[in-house]
């Protein structure tokens, strides 16, 4: 039995993730742009109701997904949704090992936004509170 090409490229695909948030965020290496993916990710999360968990998760590859949900409760309330309050949670989940770019949000979700179909694309901007929105916007740069 053939394996699903999302699983068989599961983990090509999310390196290619990596190295690109490497190379927009101007990191140094791929355990930086790890962890500062994983960072984004749960810090997202608690920022968002469970529908929009489910929902931004269900646009995600399986292994950016896996990160996504790692170790959530559903009951979690939201906490502000402000993007200065966003970066203030990813920068202080990666202290002291890693001080983010100011910008390592909007990266991240760039990211993302270029390593999905355009269908996921609208669902994952969709399931990002009003006030985070903003922080994804297309660019002409990204790529599946």
């Amino acid at each position: 039995m053939t394996q699903p090409a999302d699983i068989v490229d599961a983990s090509v695909r999310y390196q290619a993730w990596l190295a690109a948030l490497k190379d927009r965020a101007m990191l140094q290496t791929h355990n930086q742009a790890q962890a500062m993916m994983r960072a984004v990710l749960l810090a997202l999360r608690r920022h968002m109701t469970a529908d929009n968990v489910f929902a931004f998760a269900d646009a995600l590859p399986p292994l950016p997904r896996g990160i996504f949900v790692e170790g959530w409760r559903p009951t979690e309330v939201p906490t502000d949704t402000s993007p200065t309050a966003l970066l203030a949670e990813v920068t202080r989940m990666l202290a002291p090992h890693h001080v983010p770019p100011d910008t390592i949000v909007e990266d991240a979700l760039a990211v993302i936004g270029g390593g999905v179909g355009s269908a996921q694309m609208a669902s994952i901007h969709a399931a990002l509170p009003d006030g985070l929105r903003p922080l994804m916007r297309p660019s002409a740069d990204q790529s599946s």
